[in-house]
């Protein structure tokens, strides 16, 4: 009989390895492949993602192949007519105990390790606003979070479960339920009034004296347009869009005939800009992490967002220090199969610089420019006849 248990659990060992064995395999498939197509960014991360996978699995045998030696144990005792005393309320009250500092020990670890990977401070005036609202509530979360685990974890050892003792039945208490209601109520709306009052003070209207520029998202990149030395942008009309006159500025408009399309967005320090946000196919995300800025560009729907860069690329570079550091324009939407390819840098630099990048630009609109674009609408032209010819 001793000889079929031991046979049993060999068995299932043998299938649990066997499993290990093949997701291992899949894994190492998948990643290989992941790495074909991506192998920079695989090779930062790869090792990593190995040690504790590998770690994961290894913690899980010991505790598979000590529970089943224990079960073999317990039922041998059993077949020989005998019993195990073990106290396992008391070894499982102390494996919580021990479990509670392995824990917060982990969660320090992590907010020390991981916690410096997050975002440098905000490079925008509104995001001081935001990310002392974030770490307001950080800490208060982090507070309540180590009181209740802390709690949870020595009234598990100190009232483990024993023979001389009974769960003592408690069904209500008015004081208690008024103290729980009342004081989240209260934290939680200190919160949600000061973040409301955050949205609004992001969300009011932009200064006049704001730089406007013109952001168009698409598949997969974006199209960014500044004024000229008028200081006003051109108007945009759905209908004007082709394959060369992309977002549909009307070139009749005076005002648009020396904008300027340009392929990194430079930004002047202390200054406000106002982003006027559009799509022309599905719905984009802008977001400039760094800024604190983010907005959706829905097709026929203009949107906008506004901030004050209040730090330069080159002071960034000195405060994080890494010679290489850009801020960038990200989709964070996910619309379509090459939605990581829609990047665009941006510099942020003081007033000087800033007058001498736009004085080095050219506007967009030459008579170049203008014989592709009537070429453009004519063939858009005759495509539409034939569709409404055919039927």
């Amino acid at each position: 009989m001793n000889r079929s248990i031991f046979k049993t659990v060999a068995s299932k060992t043998s299938m649990l390895l066997l499993s290990v064995f093949a997701l291992l395999s899949t894994n190492s498939f998948a990643a290989d492949a992941a790495a074909a197509a991506t192998e920079e960014v695989a090779k930062g991360t790869d090792n990593t993602v190995w040690f504790y996978l590998l770690l994961a699995i290894a913690a899980t045998l010991i505790f598979v192949i000590i529970g089943k030696t224990v079960k073999v144990l317990e039922l041998t005792y059993e077949l020989n007519g005998k019993q195990m005393n073990i106290k396992w309320n008391r070894i499982n009250g102390l494996l919580m105990f021990i479990f509670m500092f392995a824990f917060l020990g982990g969660t320090l670890w992590e907010m020390k390790y991981h916690g410096a990977m997050t975002l440098p401070e905000s490079a925008s005036e509104h995001g001081l606003l935001t990310d002392r609202l974030f770490t307001i509530t950080l800490i208060i979360t982090g507070i309540v979070f180590v009181i209740t685990h802390i709690l949870l974890f020595v009234f598990a050892y100190k009232y483990q479960g024993s023979e001389k003792r009974k769960a003592f039945f408690y069904p209500h208490n008015d004081k208690l339920e008024v103290y729980w209601t009342i004081i989240p109520a209260i934290v939680l709306t200190v919160l949600v009034i000061s973040g409301w009052k955050t949205w609004t003070n992001i969300t009011q209207p932009a200064p006049k004296e704001a730089l406007v520029i013109d952001v168009t998202g698409k598949q997969f990149g974006w199209i960014v347009r500044y004024p000229g030395n008028d200081g006003i942008l051109g108007t945009k009309a759905f209908k004007l869009v082709n394959d060369v006159n992309e977002t549909g500025v009307d070139f009749n408009d005076k005002n648009a005939a020396d904008d300027l399309i340009v392929k990194e967005i430079y930004l002047p320090v202390n200054r406000p800009v106002k982003f006027n946000f559009g799509a022309r196919d599905v719905i984009h995300s802008a977001y400039m992490p760094h800024f604190r800025a983010q907005m959706n560009c829905v097709p026929g729907m203009p949107t906008t967002f506004w901030f004050t860069p209040r730090t330069t690329t080159e002071e960034m570079r000195t405060k994080t220090g890494d010679a290489k550091f850009d801020y960038v324009l990200l989709c964070a939407k996910i619309c379509g199969s090459a939605h990581f390819n829609m990047q665009v840098k941006i510099v942020v630099v003081d007033d000087k610089q800033y007058s001498e990048w736009l004085a080095a630009q050219k506007p967009y609109y030459t008579e170049d420019i203008a014989k592709q674009i009537q070429e453009a609408e004519t063939e858009k032209m005759q495509k539409a006849q034939q569709t409404l010819a055919l039927n």
